[in-house]
């Protein structure tokens, strides 16, 4: 009888695994039909992460080896993040260059390490009758695997009906990726500012173009398939978080995890706040049925994200931007690309959560824990990918570690100590791993400030009131169960999920309270003061409060008794439902009918170039195929947002100065912002052969935008010409007549 129990599962198993690769099959098979050729470079990059994910496998498993997935999905990041980190460093240190030659061998010769290690450790665990690492379940492997493919290829979709990187900061993006992919070592010259290194957080970016060229994929169609994989990443890692959060809640109601899984990942990239409900719904219904005079107000999707300061118009104007904005927005932002990393954060201190009677006060066996490093290198990225990331999950990282030793049987200052002794041992192994980008990095930043501004009250309930609520009757359920004692004993007394969840959720609300009190200064003044500060903590606010709602609502409707619990749940998972409205309320405003394949327009994020700058695209396209890397080209400066810089962002190339205000934000000074704006004029309208030699010009770019801008100040396009060899001319003129072309400056 248990022989045929034995079977009848393994015959289960075959079956669940059986349609699970059918499934991927499949998409795969649809995903040819839908993107025709486009899905050439899309499936490329979906294998290699299929590569780096099967070649992590043993890393994960060591690192998430309480995950019933052995947290597989989080190796597509970390089989990728390692190599690329570690061919940063040596072009940092001029050891080595970034070339597709180096990507590919290094990527490979560190998949293979891990899987050596692994094999070493296996034979020792075998020889000292230890635990061996185990690998995840086939169905459970290709469960997650169908996960992310559907969420991967729903977004190429999705963006072949918005592929433009043109427009907000799409642009400046495109251009550190291209500018990057160029590079040879590191840091990357500014491609905005010539002759300068470049003075961001461009290691997202980096990470991407590393990505191209390991999938042998050019940043053309690179950009949108790195978006639609942070895309993939955020429901994929959202899931797995939930549904290891529900199992460690509940193991004996496995069934109702995938359900919520898939739920939060949906609330993560697809909800808004209740702004959306509000003033998308509710205002306009109003508006009518009392039959209010005057023009209705209407809704645009970026509403959302600019409410307080604009509705109504104040001199506090802030951003409170969320995930499915910026996906459907296009941005490929630092803040964006950082989604992954920190849900892989979050991913490891879970992990150490479910390990919790492995603690021990032995600082030996503290500091040989691999999840601590993991969790420094993660830091270290945030570092110089979003900075600001860097000190929220050192809080929120520093909270779950003590309330894990808190419900040990340490005695009295060894939980100090010992949480001490791991947050110095992250900060360190941060540092270390940043250090070659921090050594000539400017602080973009003047100090911390006193809020001055606050938010309206009914505005704060309109952003933040619902996940506010649910947290507050989530930890009101947890304070209904009496325990004695102090604080300790209260903690043992609960589930270390739901700990470790009520610590998330407080983190996140103290990211909303922040703002209120204080602002990190830096170049925006005036009514934008906050706005900066807000839009990057509300962010990871967002986050944390979104996951922390899917799973207080997933575990009051579905595994609470508790018949008051339930309703809660029911009536905040209905509201929080409509709020995932947002999506598709904004792809329609972003992208149109991604239903009608007559407006389908592929996948390339530079041919928006054709449109709207028509009479320079041939002269891009030949400068970026032409000119050799690192050659500074000479093209009109302008404002940020605009076409202008046209021809550096496409070709990645350098030129003396891009948009203005971006660089005086990078430099933290507009003085030489200014003095580079007066040395491009004076080179088109005077000609002046010797400032651009003393810039290091090379080439000479002549198009639209610079008769736009120096024509009617007197540039003389012949005297241009004089100045060296024409070697492009467009066949194509622009209303007025002009060609526009690319001139060879003479040697002196």
């Amino acid at each position: 009888m248990e022989k045929e129990e034995i079977n009848e599962e393994k015959m289960q198993k075959i079956i669940r695994e059986a349609f699970f690769g059918l499934m991927i099959v499949l998409e795969l098979v649809v995903g040819f039909i839908l993107l025709k050729k486009d899905m050439v470079p899309v499936f490329r990059w979906w294998l290699m992460l299929l590569l780096l994910e099967l070649g992590a496998l043993p890393l994960t498993a060591l690192l998430f080896r309480k995950f019933s997935d052995r947290g597989c999905l989080f190796g597509k990041l970390l089989g990728g993040l390692i190599p690329a980190w570690l061919l940063w460093l040596m072009a940092s240190l001029n050891i080595a260059t970034f070339s597709t030659f180096r990507v590919i061998i290094l990527s490979f010769a560190v998949l293979a390490a891990i899987w050596v290690v692994s094999f070493v450790l296996k034979n020792r665990a075998s020889e000292e009758g230890s635990e061996k690492l185990s690998l995840p379940s086939g169905d459970i492997f290709l469960r997650n695997e169908l996960v992310f493919t559907s969420a991967f290829l729903l977004f190429c979709y999705i963006k072949c009906y918005n592929p433009d990187a043109f427009g907000t900061e799409r642009m400046m993006d495109y251009g550190f990726m291209q500018s990057i992919y160029r590079s040879a070592v590191f840091p990357p010259q500014d491609f905005w500012f010539a002759g300068e290194s470049l003075n961001y957080y461009y290691f997202g970016q980096y990470f991407c173009t590393f990505l191209c060229k390991l999938s042998l994929n050019t940043v053309s169609y690179g950009y949108n398939i790195a978006l639609s994989m942070c895309f993939a990443f955020c429901f994929s890692f959202a899931f797995t978080l939930l549904s290891q959060w529900m199992e460690g809640r509940d193991s004996s109601r496995k069934s109702v995890a995938i359900p919520v899984a898939v739920f939060g990942g949906v609330v993560l990239c697809g909800s808004a706040s209740v702004h959306y409900l509000i003033f998308n719904f509710l205002v306009p219904w109003l508006w009518d049925i009392l039959a209010i005079p005057g023009e209705k107000p209407s809704y645009w999707y970026a509403d959302s994200t600019r409410y307080i300061g604009y509705h109504p118009e104040t001199n506090d104007r802030t951003a409170h931007e969320y995930p499915a904005y910026s996906f459907l927005l296009g941005d490929l932002h630092a803040h964006v690309i950082n989604i992954f990393v920190v849900l892989t954060i979050l991913a490891l201190l879970y992990a150490i959560v479910l390990e919790e009677k492995e603690h021990t006060e032995s600082w030996k066996k503290t500091l040989a824990d691999p999840k601590l490093w993991a969790l420094g290198f993660l830091l270290g990225i945030c570092m110089m990918e979003n900075a600001w990331d860097c000190p929220i999950y050192y809080v929120v990282a520093g909270a779950v570690l003590l309330s894990l030793h808190l419900r040990s049987d340490m005695h009295g200052m060894s939980v100090f100590r010992i949480t001490a002794l791991q947050g110095v041992s992250v900060v360190v192994s941060a540092i270390l791993v940043s250090l070659p980008f921090h050594l000539g990095f400017k602080v973009m930043a003047d100090g911390i400030m006193r809020a001055e501004n606050h938010t309206p009250l009914y505005q704060l309930a309109i952003l933040w009131g619902l996940p506010l609520c649910v947290l507050v009757r989530f930890f009101a359920s947890l304070l209904e169960k009496k325990t004695e004692g102090g604080l300790r004993e209260w903690l043992r007394g609960h589930n270390s999920t739901d700990v470790y969840v009520l610590l998330l959720g407080f983190c996140g609300a103290g990211l909303i309270l922040i703002p209120e009190l204080i602002y990190v200064a830096d170049i925006y003044s005036g009514d934008f003061k906050r706005f900066n500060t807000m839009f990057k903590l509300s962010y990871q606010a967002f986050i944390l409060l979104n996951l922390v709602m899917a799973y207080v609502i997933g575990r009051f409707v579905l595994c609470s008794e508790k018949e008051s619990q339930r309703r809660v749940g029911i009536r905040a998972g209905i509201l929080l439902s409509l709020c995932c409205g947002y999506f598709l309320t904004a792809l329609r405003m972003s992208a149109g009918d991604i239903l009608d394949y007559s407006r389908y327009k592929g996948l390339e994020a530079d041919r928006y170039l054709d449109k709207e700058c028509e009479e320079d695209a041939d002269a891009v396209y030949w400068a970026r195929e032409n000119l050799a890397d690192g050659t500074v080209l000479l093209e009109a400066n302008g404002s940020s947002y605009t076409i202008y810089n046209r021809a550096s962002v496409i070709t990645g190339l350098p030129t003396v100065l891009g948009w203005h205000t971006h660089e005086w934000l990078w430099h933290n000074s507009l003085d030489p912002v200014d003095e580079r704006e007066e040395a491009v004029r004076r080179m088109y309208v005077d000609a002046d052969a010797e400032l651009m030699r003393q810039y290091g010009v090379e080439y000479i770019f002549l198009g639209s935008c610079e008769y736009e801008k120096y024509g009617p100040e007197g540039m003389d396009a012949e005297r241009l010409r004089a100045l060296g060899e024409v070697v492009y001319t467009a066949e194509q003129a622009d209303e007025q007549g002009h060609h526009s072309c690319i001139i060879r400056l003479a040697s002196q």
